[in-house]
């Protein structure tokens, strides 16, 4: 405990002589750290950037309800049928939207009828607009904005409601500025209730347009199904696997369910969506990856050229404190203890300079936060605690290199000719 007592004071006073040596030239050792806090900023804000643009990629498909989700597509019947199955089994059925229901690890399953092109009319235009059949709850698994009222309910599609849910922008078109709430809509002819409207999403980075959202009509799927599809149809099934669930057992059970109960017909095709978006974010990483080793380079670049900077300012404090080299010498202390004092002096100064460009890395962040917002993007980007590490070590490990010959330099100084002058 006592030796260990002992080493710790020796280093606080090696901190705190290469403290002084700096204090004692400011503009000198502002300059040197400059290249140490130029890289050192630019590796904690590209780290942290490139981070929070993956983190808010995978918000954007997590709001849609892609990360764990497959659907089942209607494939019957079809024109190429080739077994009796296949001709016994004409597609997906109401049936097996409750089957799906009890498979282990699902979390929700919504049933949909994407519809066709319809002639919707209100009391201030008519137009042809595309009519979804969907379940409750999937606009708001879609993370489709509510902007006025209620979205569908279980109600609604058990009774085949005719009650619409329309985008805010087909609103307008259809029946003006007043609210919608309550008023009706002609869809073919038949009149439905207009109990709410939704907006399109917005995202944080997902260069992805979702303006069709607004200019669509949405009713329960259940109505498309009694009034065109017929006899239990159903034209697609979303299921979304529990956040505790293992996405593939999810996937298997529910598509072996469903062939099992078609009688081992291919009346149906799996759209791996989670397997999608999992492409997706291997390709962002990809582009991010190499986005980083660019970032990784010009900051080690802007780091080797501050250690060049360091080595040159630890030679001429060298070639100032010969005499006190020589003295130090003189009074007992060896090469090691004249290496210790200009290694923590270079030491310092890099450490110095690392937490200084961690501090301006943070405030680019910042500034990029502001500079976002005043176009529209309300994100944050919090700092990366591994770019902060990366910072620091490489900060250290440049001031050990370029500290050690100069360190080298002076403790192999003989003390007679040091104290001279020579």
């Amino acid at each position: 405990m006592g030796e260990w007592r002992t080493q710790a004071l020796a280093a606080a006073e090696l901190v705190e002589d290469a403290l002084r040596e700096i204090r004692a030239h400011p503009l000198r050792s502002l300059l040197t750290l400059s290249g140490i806090v130029f890289g050192a900023a630019s590796l904690v804000a590209m780290t942290s950037l490139a981070r929070a643009m993956k983190e808010m990629a995978y918000r954007d498909l997590e709001s849609l309800g892609f990360p764990r989700s497959y659907v089942l597509w209607d494939r019957g019947p079809r024109e190429d049928a080739a077994t009796a199955a296949d001709l016994r089994h004409p597609g997906l059925r109401l049936t097996d939207l409750t089957a799906l229901r009890g498979v282990p690890g699902v979390a929700a399953v919504h049933g949909r009828n994407p519809g066709d092109e319809m002639v919707v009319a209100g009391s201030v235009d008519r137009r042809r607009v595309r009519v979804e059949g969907v379940d409750a709850g999937y606009l708001e698994m879609r993370g489709f904005p509510l902007a006025e009222g209620r979205t569908l309910r279980p109600l609604d599609v058990a009774n085949v409601a005719r009650v619409a849910v329309l985008g805010d922008e087909l609103a307008r078109d259809l029946l003006g500025p007043a609210s919608p709430l309550g008023r009706t809509i002609a869809i073919e002819g038949v009149r439905f209730r207009v109990v709410g409207t939704v907006s399109a999403p917005t995202f944080e980075i997902a260069p992805v347009e979702f303006d069709w959202v607004a200019r669509r009509v949405y009713i329960p799927y259940s109505y498309l199904t009694r009034y065109q599809l017929g006899a239990g149809r159903l034209s697609q099934v979303m299921v979304t696997a529990a956040p505790d669930a293992e996405f593939g057992d999810v996937l298997r059970r529910g598509e072996a369910l469903v062939r099992q109960r078609h009688g081992g017909a291919s009346d149906f095709e799996v759209n791996n969506e989670a397997a999608d978006v999992q492409e997706d974010l291997a390709m962002a990483d990809g582009i991010l990856g190499g986005w980083n080793v660019v970032m990784y380079a010009i900051a080690g670049v802007t780091l080797l050229v501050g250690g060049i900077g360091l080595f040159s300012v630890l030679l001429i404090s060298v070639r100032e404190r010969v005499r006190e080299i020589g003295i130090r010498k003189a009074l007992g202390a060896d090469d090691r203890d004249i290496r210790r004092l200009f290694l923590a002096e270079s030491l310092t100064l890099a450490l110095l300079g690392s937490v200084t460009g961690i501090a301006g890395g943070a405030g680019l962040l910042l500034v990029t936060e502001l500079i976002s917002r005043q176009f529209g993007k309300d994100f944050t980007i919090a700092v990366h605690p591994p770019g902060v590490v990366l910072a620091v070590v490489f900060a250290l490990l440049v001031g050990l290199l370029f500290g050690w010959y100069p360190a080298r330099r002076a403790a192999r100084l003989d003390p007679i000719e040091a104290i001279s002058g020579v």
